[in-house]
Order: structure tokens, then C-alpha cells, then sequence
């Protein structure tokens, strides 16, 4: 029975961990554009992104997060166009050490709990992506919405992590697309 019920709570812990993103996420647009009047869109090809498989997967992910939106998916003669931004940088990250059991007013080792440090820091280089979406009026040329996020990246990700990552963040990025008419 034990065995059982942490088999079906695993799986649960690895999309609770996966899903808490330290995502920096940023949207702006232009005021003066009604986006009541697009219905459909492209995705231009991506010059900047040099890894054919993170092309696709990004672009895969912003396709399915606008038409979840409502938009239609069309090859040329497209009311919106999407281009995809993607630049690779690295972050100092400094992780103090540290122990304890500080767990509120009742810690482990009475009402103070017991908290302390080792002095002993970790630094580190951690790479950084950032993802520029820029959403462009096919007709005037002219920027109406833009996204831009920044996220820490884990090397060692599996091309599924990879994917579900890829997908959770454009689902985001896309949140709050099409702005609501003022």
C-alpha cells in the first residue's frame, strides 16, 4: 500500500519541482494596436537560434500556445508574425552553506529550532537563455507585442525535460496574449 501511494506521488513531485521556474518574464505592446483584427499568423525562420532542434522546439511551443489562443497557423499570407530571439549567456551564482532545522515557531530541537552556517560558499557559472519573441503586423511591418524571457538552463535535461521546459514557458510568455482591448 506504501509502495503504491509514493509510485503515484512521484511523478507528481517531479512536475511540482519542474513547474517552480525562476523566470524572468517581461511584455510590453503598442497601445494603439487593436488585436481584435488578427486571426492568423507565421512563424518566421529563425536565424539567431543555431541549434536546428531548439528552433523547432520553440517554435513547435509558440504555435500551439497561439492557436490555444484562438489564432490559425497559416504558410504566407499571415495577419501576424512571429520571430524568435534566442541568446545564451552565464550568471554568477553564489550558494552560501548552510545548515539547520529552523521549520517556524516549533523547529526540530524545540520552540528556537537551530539554524547555523559553514562559512564555506559555493560560486558558480550557470547558463543563462534569454528568449525574444517579437509578435509583427504582417502588413504594416510594424512591432505590436513583445516578450522577453530569461531563464537558468540545465545542461543535463533530458530531450523531454527539454520539451516540457520549452512548452511551460511559452505557455507563460503567451498568458496574458492577446492584450485585452482598453
Amino acid at each position: 500500500m506504501r509502495i503504491k501511494r509514493l509510485a503515484f506521488l512521484a511523478p507528481l513531485a517531479v512536475m511540482v519541482v519542474g513547474s517552480c521556474s525562476t523566470m524572468q518574464l517581461t511584455t510590453d505592446y503598442d497601445r494603439e494596436v487593436d488585436f481584435s483584427q488578427y486571426a492568423t499568423f507565421d512563424v518566421l525562420p529563425g536565424a539567431e537560434i543555431k541549434s536546428y532542434l531548439l528552433q523547432e522546439r520553440l517554435e513547435d511551443a509558440a504555435v500551439a500556445a497561439l492557436e490555444a489562443r484562438g489564432l490559425k497557423r497559416v504558410r504566407g499570407d499571415a495577419d501576424l508574425l512571429i520571430a524568435l530571439h534566442g541568446r545564451l549567456s552565464r550568471q554568477t551564482e553564489i550558494i552560501e552553506g548552510s545548515f539547520g532545522y529552523a521549520r517556524g515557531r516549533w523547529g526540530y530541537w524545540g520552540p528556537y529550532g537551530y539554524r547555523g552556517t559553514t562559512g564555506v560558499a559555493t560560486i558558480r557559472e550557470v547558463p543563462v537563455g534569454t528568449l525574444v519573441v517579437d509578435v509583427v503586423d504582417a502588413r504594416t511591418k510594424q512591432l505590436a507585442w513583445q516578450a522577453v524571457a530569461s531563464d537558468t538552463l540545465d545542461p543535463q535535461a533530458s530531450p523531454d525535460e527539454k520539451v516540457y521546459r520549452i512548452n511551460k514557458a511559452m505557455e507563460r510568455i503567451f498568458a496574458g496574449f492577446p492584450p485585452k482591448a482598453q
